[in-house]
């Protein structure tokens, strides 16, 4: 994943403005925007009452007229050593808005339109570590009204058009595997014959810590064989099924691709194409291209073969290689 190339240049009346890859973006803080958004509500509900802080909400709208009460969350950008905090982001709001929906069946939530901007704009050109199909399924619902507010108080209330970028950070294969995970990985421990024990071995005889150590890497470097295994499927199963199911799909060729799928079973007696723990089903790449793969069941497939096959050279409908 590439890492962002932000820079914090300004700081100036309560304005961050934070430099992306072509454009600048300026960012409100909390002080700044709440006096606004608080004579926004008072604009829209001039009989109400406005409370902040009331239990642990942002704002709280009390309607005199009909008693209603609407609970406000507002969130800033998190900008922590010159990048935008996208996880804390999301991490910061979500149980906040799903409580207050449970509790009074809906919600308002104010966010920076320059950082809608930057998603917007910055998912063309790099990943983004967020996935907010939540909020908009609880658009959906019409249980949460989202608004977006500039630096000046310029306020927009957003459809769900305005997410359409969230299918470009997250499509539906991504989805797809991460739900599958667990499926595959069952498979993959199952036909290595590792058992509890085992694994719990592995964790004791490590320095394996959850804060630094999620991807098997001390397992690898200081187990035996059996624990370096056990790591490099951690490996894989952690961070590398999207390189496995673009490759699986012929769209893409990675260097490691096929350490990866001997690892995982799809090959044994180094070349012969077999999937041993019946994972392939679990991978939307392959289910596209199936009638291609099955060609090769049981079959030897060369590097230079596979490395065509991966990106879809000398691939037509359901021919081989072998008929060209």
């Amino acid at each position: 994943m590439q890492k962002e190339n932000c820079e914090k240049i300004n700081k100036l009346n309560g304005i961050i403005e934070i430099k992306g890859s072509c454009e600048i973006y300026k960012s409100w803080s909390l002080k700044s925007i709440y006096p606004l958004i608080i004579n926004i509500i008072k604009e829209k509900y001039p009989d109400s009452l406005v409370l902040p802080e009331l239990n642990d909400i942002d704002l709280t709208i009390i309607d005199n007229k009909t008693d209603n009460i609407i609970p406000v969350e507002i969130q800033k950008t998190p900008i922590s050593s010159n990048k935008f905090r996208h996880a804390t982001f999301e991490d910061s709001i979500r149980r906040q808005l799903e409580d207050n929906i449970e509790n009074y069946e809906k919600c308002w939530f104010f966010l920076d339109s320059e950082y809608l901007r930057y998603m917007q704009t910055e998912t063309l050109r790099k990943n983004i570590n967020i996935n907010m199909r939540w909020i908009i399924n609880l658009m959906k619902k019409e249980k949460l009204k989202v608004f977006s507010i500039k630096y000046d108080g310029v306020v927009k209330e957003l459809s769900i058009n305005d997410f359409g970028f969230i299918e470009k950070l997250y499509p539906n294969d991504v989805l797809t595997l991460n739900v599958n995970k667990s499926k595959i990985f069952h498979n993959i421990i199952n036909g290595y014959n590792f058992g509890q024990d085992e694994i719990n071995q592995f964790y004791d005889n490590s320095k394996f810590t959850k804060t630094c150590n999620g991807y098997g890497e001390d397992f690898i470097k200081n187990g035996n064989e059996r624990c370096k295994l056990y790591g490099y499927l951690l490996n894989i199963i952690n961070g590398r099924l999207n390189i496995i199911n673009s490759c699986l799909d012929m769209k893409s060729y990675n260097s490691h691709i096929r350490i990866y799928l001997r690892q995982l079973g799809f090959f044994e007696d180094y070349n012969k194409f077999v999937d041993k723990f019946d994972i392939c089903k679990y991978f939307p790449g392959y289910m596209r291209k199936e009638k291609i793969w099955l060609n090769y069941k049981g079959n030897n497939i060369g590097n230079d073969m596979f490395h065509n096959l991966c990106i879809g050279r000398f691939v037509k409908d359901t021919k081989s290689v072998f008929d060209y």
